[in-house]
């Protein structure tokens, strides 16, 4: 018998200047919208113990719409919002051509903690089930025995 635990996850973005955002959770695309300021991600699932990631992409930047970006203002977790929880998250983005051959530094290859999406890309926020273990870890409320 697997056991599985309720989860609920709300995330509260920002996009300015119309960005189209793709979101989901695992490997499961769950929808694709246009953001127009403030909303919200309502994530509500049964899920198995173990790793979870919920994802949002961001593809629709261009050199024409340089304003555009997506902004992760808050996570909540079961109603519990902190700023831990968003910053647990990280971010892959796709520099552009040929922006980001001419720079003299390195580019990083992901930012952790981001939650200003700038550039097209991905956001990830990996937790674990059950949800209220990660949110122990996360908040460093010291050691859990299994």
């Amino acid at each position: 018998m697997v056991t599985t635990y309720n989860t609920e996850i709300e995330i509260q973005l920002c996009g300015e200047d119309h960005p189209v955002i793709t979101y989901g959770i695992n490997d499961t695309k769950l929808d694709t919208i246009t953001l127009n300021g403030v909303h919200t991600l309502k994530f509500n699932f049964d899920l198995s113990s173990g790793l979870n990631t919920i994802f949002i992409d961001f593809a629709n930047k261009t050199n024409d719409t340089p304003e555009m970006v997506v902004i992760i203002d808050s996570v909540s977790v079961e109603g519990l919002c902190l700023d831990r929880f968003k910053w647990a998250g990280s971010y892959t983005p796709v520099y552009p051509e040929p922006w980001a051959s001419q720079q003299t530094e390195p580019l990083l290859a992901t930012m952790s903690s981001a939650t200003y999406m700038g550039w097209n890309g991905k956001w990830v926020l990996p937790f674990t089930v059950p949800i209220f273990t990660w949110i122990h870890q996360i908040e460093n409320l010291g050691w859990i025995y299994d």
